[in-house]
């Protein structure tokens, strides 16, 4: 379902989340790359609201270090070195680890979801569409994180691969990466489907392990 167009309410709350939400999406899609600058005057055009609120988001993302925030220039997409870049992938290694191992088996419905997520991304791994990639890669991982019943952990996922993201989806830049993210999926799906839960650990993990950036081709990434 596409974003109803935003309105001016009368919760400013409301609006600064929004404003938040957007500019997440566009980071998680790749319209905005890492040390790109964001332009309060535009993104209140564009989004519709204030610039109070648009300022007041910026600032909230430049404190969670999602974007960084300099002074007399602007806000900018947070850069990342090699380091911290290894830093996110050893952070996601622990905590995903533990969330896989206390999920709940999901019900013959929640599999259909994962498999038609997958065979989506199998569809446009030819005709890369990066929003769409992004969105499905994304919510095929999170519907397996989300049999959890450790939801601080699972917020700390989301919040985690948010900062992470566009190093994720430099992994999906050619079609074969693109097949074999698919094909891992479905390894991943047949364990959970066999009840199998060292299995699934295991695979999550041999496809975080292929997926993660070398620490040079991640310094390369940020030059």
């Amino acid at each position: 379902m596409s974003e109803p167009a935003p309105l001016r309410l009368a919760k400013p709350g409301i609006s600064v989340d929004r404003v938040v939400a957007a500019v997440l999406a566009r980071i998680a899609s790749g319209e905005l790359n890492p040390g790109e600058q964001l332009r309060q005057e535009d993104l209140a055009e564009e989004l519709g609201f204030s610039r109070v609120p648009v300022r007041e988001a910026l600032h909230a993302l430049a404190e969670q270090r999602v974007l960084v925030h300099q002074k007399h220039r602007g806000f900018f997409v947070a850069k990342r070195n090699a380091h911290e870049v290894a830093q996110f992938a050893r952070m996601l290694e622990l905590i995903e680890d533990d969330v896989l191992a206390s999920i709940r088996w999901p019900t013959a419905e929640e599999v259909t979801r994962l498999h038609t997520l997958n065979d989506r991304l199998l569809e446009v791994a030819d005709d890369y569409e990066v929003a769409e990639t992004a969105a499905l890669n994304r919510e095929f991982h999170f519907a397996i994180f989300g049999l959890s019943p450790h939801c601080i952990m699972v917020e700390e996922l989301e919040r985690l691969w948010r900062l992470a993201h566009p190093y994720i989806l430099a992994d999906m830049i050619t079609p074969d990466s693109r097949r074999a993210r698919a094909a891992e999926h479905r390894a991943v799906i047949e364990r959970l489907e066999r009840e199998d839960r060292p299995g699934v650990v295991e695979s999550m993990a041999r496809h975080r392990r292929r997926s993660r950036l070398p620490a040079d081709a991640a310094a390369a990434q940020l030059r």
